[in-house]
């Protein structure tokens, strides 16, 4: 069963790269488009998030689903790890009332450390009953590499200053002379950088 969204809940507090950084890559030395430039470097880090498939910094996603699967594989791993960031939650809807429900804690495991990680039922368990309907199934958790951009490896660190520096130069979608994609190089750092797939 594939999810049916998605969402982030609660996003990163910073960046993997600061306006320092990104404004010395740009060899940019004036405050005035300081803000302009904050922007790209989150436009940056979440072009690369949904190209690698990865949270790069804690952030609390959400993914609904129609109802349970064998497995819950969760989406842009990994999975968080350090405290305070390893609750999880999963709800489920009762009945054809609309009211819903909390699973507890100690009716499912967590594999934290595959890649997506994975929620499973207990050992000769089962999902609970539930209403199967569009969004039938939450579950919320966090996931990213840590707090702060020291644990964001350097590959996908220069892939976001050389993005920030391509949309800085360049503010229109295209022109006449640069009818290209985004480009190699930029691509190259974060293929390196992927984990693989999963269906």
């Amino acid at each position: 069963m594939h999810f049916r969204s998605v969402t982030v809940q609660t996003p990163p507090t910073v960046e993997p790269v600061s306006l320092a950084e990104a404004k010395a890559h740009c060899r940019v030395d004036t405050i005035d488009d300081d803000a302009y430039i904050a922007s790209l470097i989150t436009a940056a880090r979440q072009w690369c998030e949904a190209y690698i498939d990865e949270a790069l910094l804690h952030q609390q996603l959400v993914m609904r689903m129609d109802g349970f699967p064998p497995e819950i594989r969760l989406p842009r791993p990994p999975m968080a790890t350090a405290a305070g960031y390893t609750g999880t939650t999963i709800t489920y809807t009762l009945n054809e009332t609309g009211q819903t429900a909390t699973l507890s804690t100690t009716q499912y495991r967590v594999d934290r450390e595959a890649k997506p990680a994975v929620i499973r039922h207990l050992y000769g368990g089962a999902w609970p009953a539930y209403l199967e309907d569009y969004n039938a199934v939450t579950v919320t958790w966090w996931a990213g590499r840590g707090n702060d951009g020291s644990a964001v490896p350097p590959g996908i660190r220069n892939a976001i200053l050389m993005l920030v520096a391509l949309w800085y130069e360049r503010r229109m979608a295209a022109d006449a002379t640069g009818l290209s994609e985004v480009p190699f190089g930029v691509k190259a750092l974060l293929d390196a950088a992927r984990w693989g797939s999963y269906t």
